[in-house]
């Protein structure tokens, strides 16, 4: 009778070494959607908070938001008060905790680069970005970024950064809402511009590419077991096709809204009238197309797990 020789249990399958030059282009493209997003910040700030228009157009939205808030107010609030500093640190040590237990020590990493990063920034620039006194603006302290949208916007990119292949779809989705809530409740509550939310946004984006960018320079290591190479495609989709509708209605509304807006030395809109409402409907669709748009770009970021 033949006898069958014992076969040897599975080994995990190592992927071929990248060479220096691979490396540097697969960081190239995150490392350019960094620098894309910090020059957005810029840009932003420059044409909202340094120009007579931008800061009529943010303020105006900004008194808009009085419509509807003592029905909106009390759902919303609930979202804006877990943002606080011991919220971060449950986040921050759950996200390092959950990396290690999985043997994923750049992500450990990358989570308090990321979460650290991210809100050290934007209380950074409040404090040293300046907003002049153009005579239309209803508040001249710096409020560019939002720090309650970044705590919600950097918890939600290291949920996605940390989670399993296959629920980073629902997380990218799940994080983009949470963070559109927590922007829109600042409006709501009168406490930032639309500005600083999508500003807010775009600190936390810049940070989470410049995380993904380092981990392309790690030796490759097994993927572990359960992952695979294919993105949820189907999820990016739809904050992507999401995030673009609400973004061309939030320029179109803002283009119009810019057209009616007061001469110089006159009195800005009424709070109550058609213009600020409508200005504040644009203002809100171009926070949640910011969410949409910077959580489906990290999404399609990571493509696969490296460990």
């Amino acid at each position: 009778m033949t006898t069958m020789a014992p076969t040897s249990p599975p080994r995990s399958v190592q992927p071929a070494p990248q060479s220096g030059a691979a490396r540097f282009w697969g960081a190239a493209v995150p490392i350019a959607a960094a620098v894309l997003s910090a020059v957005a910040v810029v840009v932003l700030w420059w044409v909202f908070v340094t120009t007579r228009s931008g800061q009529l157009l943010d303020d105006v939205a900004a008194l808009g938001a009085a419509f509807g808030r003592d029905t909106l107010e009390p759902l919303l609030t609930p979202v804006l008060t877990i943002v606080s500093i011991p919220f971060v640190a449950a986040a921050l040590i759950a996200a390092v905790a959950l990396a290690v237990l999985q043997r994923r020590q750049s992500i450990a990493v990358g989570a308090v680069v990321l979460l650290g990063g991210a809100n050290l920034t934007t209380q950074l620039l409040k404090a040293v970005l300046p907003r002049p006194d153009l005579d239309v603006t209803y508040a001249l302290g710096n409020s560019l970024p939002s720090g309650h949208t970044t705590v919600a916007a950097s918890v939600a990119a290291t949920a996605l950064l940390i989670a399993p292949h296959r629920l980073r779809g629902v997380v990218a989705v799940a994080g983009a809402v949470y963070a559109s809530l927590t922007g829109l409740g600042t409006l709501v509550g009168g406490w930032h511009r639309p500005s600083d939310v999508v500003a807010a946004y775009l600190v936390v984006a810049a940070w989470y590419f410049l995380v993904e960018a380092s981990r392309q320079f790690r030796s490759a290591t097994p993927l572990p077991r359960g992952y695979r190479t294919a993105p949820p495609v189907n999820a990016a989709a739809v904050l992507g096709g999401l995030g673009l509708l609400s973004g061309v209605v939030a320029v179109a509304i803002g283009a119009w809204v810019l057209a009616e807006l007061p001469a110089p030395g006159t009195v800005i809109m009424d709070p109550g009238s058609a213009g600020t409402t409508l200005a504040y409907a644009g203002g809100s669709l171009a926070v949640a197309a910011t969410a949409c748009l910077t959580m489906g770009s990290m999404l399609v970021m990571r493509p696969y797990e490296r460990g």
